[in-house]
């Protein structure tokens, strides 16, 4: 990714159109997308499951990237994945990319396996190059999370964590802090926050 200049792509329909617009306090949209590895995954495939998104971004130094500020180089989005863990066995952890600007879809792939690769993240990645789920859920940065509950409602979205430069340890995760509630059976506060990172890169 960032080598060579490539043909515009052209947008090829999603599988399944995603139903609703993301809002807190809203039904979270349906989905069905492709992994990495050519696996399928549906919204429906975890109803009654607590389900943290990651918006995902191989070529951000937020992301994917290898820097001292990327969630998954400096290790803090796996141990946000084993703390949600412990809190609830049961919760689905995906990553969405929904790149598509100056990228092949095969390029995206390829990128998001290396990824997968070097930063062992177990968790699937799912490719959204038409950019239908990362519009109908208004995703805007890399990383930009969301969770949902087990009723299938929007609770949280917006950043990562307070530690936006990833040179502190002392820190908020707001998406832990957001599952804690839920499972507590309150609601997240706050439920909403500015999301930092790169844009994402969708399709012009």
């Amino acid at each position: 990714m960032g080598g060579a200049a490539t043909a515009t792509p052209t947008a090829t329909p999603s599988p399944a159109t995603p139903q609703s617009v993301a809002g807190v306090g809203k039904p979270a949209p349906t989905f069905q997308l492709i992994d990495t590895d050519g696996n399928t995954h549906s919204y429906s495939d975890y109803a009654g499951k607590i389900i943290v998104l990651e918006w995902f971004g191989s070529a951000c130094q937020f992301s994917g990237k290898d820097t001292t500020k990327s969630i998954h180089a400096t290790g803090r989005a796996e141990a946000l994945q084993k703390q949600l863990k412990e809190i609830d066995p049961t919760v689905v952890y995906l990553l969405i990319d929904s790149t598509a600007r100056r990228n092949t879809k095969e390029e995206v792939i390829a990128a998001n396996r290396a990824a997968k690769k070097k930063w062992k993240i177990e968790s699937p990645i799912l490719i959204d190059f038409d950019g239908a789920v990362g519009h109908a859920y208004r995703a805007q940065t890399t990383p930009h999370m969301f969770v949902v509950d087990t009723k299938g409602v929007l609770r949280y979205h917006g950043a990562f964590d307070t530690n936006k430069r990833g040179d502190t340890k002392d820190s908020t995760n707001h998406v832990l802090e957001a599952v804690k509630k839920i499972k507590a059976g309150q609601s997240p506060s706050p439920s909403q926050t500015s999301p930092w990172g790169c844009s994402v890169k969708f399709a012009p």
